[in-house]
C-alpha cells in the first residue's frame, strides 16, 4: 500500500500513520477493506429522528426546571388567591417549551415523511457500484421490438386527416 498523501511505501499492516508524512492510514485502509463505502455514516432519515427527540427531551428535562424557577418570581398583580396568575418569567418558559416540543414533532414527522429511504434505491445504489467502470459510460443494449406489436400498418392517405371538408350534398355517399 502506498500513502495517498506522499505516495510512500507502506509494508505493515498494522501501521496506523505514515512514516514520512505522518498520514493517518487506519481511515485509508477501513474505506478500502468496505469498498468505497462508509457504513458507520448515518441517514438522513435517522439523524432527524434523533435530533427531534433530542427536541422533545429537552423539553421533557426543562418542564419541571421552568417550573421550579417560576416560585422565584411572584407575580405583581393583587388578585383573588385562588385565580392563576402569571409573570414573564412564566410566559417566557412556556414558550420556550411550546416551541422545542412543536419543533421536535415537526422534525419527526418530516424525517418519517420525506426522508425516508426506499430499499429499492438502496439496490439500486449496489447494483450500480458492481458495474466495470468502463460500462458505466456505455449506451443500453439495445432492444428489439417485434413487428405485430405495433398493430396495424397505416397508408399515407391515414396518416393524416384533412383541415377543412367541405359539406356533403344528398347525393354523396360518404
Amino acid at each position: 500500500m502506498f500513502c495517498p498523501n506522499c505516495a510512500a511505501e507502506i509494508n505493515s499492516d498494522e501501521t496506523k500513520f505514515c512514516s514520512d508524512c505522518g498520514f493517518t492510514i487506519k481511515a485509508v485502509r477501513n474505506i478500502i477493506e468496505q469498498n468505497g463505502t462508509d457504513e458507520g455514516e448515518i441517514s438522513n432519515f435517522e439523524k432527524g429522528l434523533r435530533f427531534g427527540v433530542k427536541l422533545l427531551l429537552l423539553a421533557v428535562i426543562l418542564f419541571p426546571v421552568f417550573q421550579i424557577l417560576g416560585g422565584f418570581f411572584p407575580p405583581d398583580d393583587k388578585l383573588v388567591e385562588s385565580s392563576p396568575s402569571s409573570t414573564w418569567f412564566d410566559f417566557l418558559g412556556n414558550a420556550i417549551l411550546f416551541v422545542l416540543t412543536l419543533t421536535g414533532i415537526a422534525r419527526i414527522f418530516y424525517a418519517l415523511i420525506f426522508e425516508r429511504v426506499v430499499k429499492r434505491e438502496i439496490e439500486t445504489e449496489k447494483s450500480i457500484k458492481e458495474i466495470p467502470a468502463k460500462e458505466m459510460n456505455a449506451l443500453p443494449s439495445s432492444q428489439s421490438i417485434p413487428v405485430s406489436d405495433f398493430g396495424k400498418w397505416k397508408t399515407t392517405g391515414e396518416l393524416f386527416e384533412p383541415i377543412f371538408s367541405r359539406a356533403k350534398t344528398s347525393g354523396e355517399l360518404k
